[in-house]
């Protein structure tokens, strides 16, 4: 078993415990369900406060492609227990970012720099690696053991007391909660690629993208804003090429070429459609 697909099981196993519900004890299920339950919740809190904040957007000439897209990496990621939703949000600087219980948002500016159909699926990938991977919840869990955070809910519920209300708004500046760690990162950019060559997109949409963004913002740059030390952008596309090299199985028939430099698809008029709300 390579690297990667042993951290993969690691993850969903020992972190999220995902699909195996069936293997399971009994006594464990109720254990497995409240995670699950405990998840949904916190991807539903964190929609309704994005769109409290008036940040979503319910109409968009990308919404077709995106869902499009995204329903090939939603299912290049099975098994899964979770339903995915692909939320277009408002935002001058391209930005990315997903949140437990099968949420991905991206924003227009994003989808106004991916030349391809190749690039948002790697896009999608990564954000859909972090939840395959269980890297919010865990930070989340992580922050509440060393009590630096109070209960995973109450970081997305507003109070009904104004000292306690803590809500997106107030840590909109770093999204604390989506500050990744570095190889956290990497393994996001490696699961991004093989759902993406899963999906029968090019995985060599990561680094075409990964170009656009060190033009627009420098080669320290990447399409989570709120990431706060994100990995150098010419580390991250020697570390993808590399792991293309590890796995000629799956990767050696993609090619650096990109042919195809037109933008995405765009219909007028699109509204958004959620599978959960």
């Amino acid at each position: 078993m390579n690297d990667r697909k042993f951290k993969r099981r690691t993850w969903i196993c020992g972190v999220c415990a995902l699909g195996a519900a069936s293997s399971l004890p009994a006594f464990a299920q109720p254990v497995l369900a409240d995670e699950q339950a405990q998840e949904r919740s916190v991807g539903q809190q964190v929609y309704a406060d994005q769109r409290k904040q008036n940040q979503i957007l319910d109409q968009s000439p990308y919404y077709p492609i995106v869902r499009e897209v995204g329903a090939r990496i939603a299912t290049a990621a099975q098994p899964h227990w979770w339903p995915m939703n692909f939320v277009i949000v408002k935002g001058a600087q391209p930005n990315a970012f997903s949140t437990p219980g099968g949420w991905v948002y991206v924003n227009e500016a994003l989808l106004k720099n991916a030349a391809n159909d190749d690039e948002l699926a790697n896009v999608l990938g990564h954000e859909t690696g972090h939840i395959v991977l269980g890297h919010v919840m865990n930070r989340l869990r992580q922050a509440q053991n060393l009590n630096l955070l109070f209960a995973i809910g109450s970081l997305f519920v507003h109070s009904q007391g104004a000292a306690n209300t803590f809500n997106l708004a107030q840590i909109g500046a770093t999204y604390g909660f989506l500050n990744f760690s570095r190889q956290q990162e990497y393994q996001a950019d490696h699961e991004g690629v093989t759902l993406a060559s899963k999906a029968n997109y090019n995985p060599w949409g990561m680094i075409w993208f990964f170009r656009t963004l060190s033009k627009i913002s420098g080669t320290s740059s990447g399409f989570e804003q709120y990431v706060q030390d994100h990995p150098s952008t010419p580390d991250r596309i020697a570390r993808v090429q590399q792991f293309f090299a590890s796995d000629p199985a799956q990767f050696a028939r993609w090619k650096d070429d990109k042919t195809v430099t037109a933008g995405l698809r765009q219909v007028p008029g699109a509204t958004i459609q959620l599978t959960q709300t």
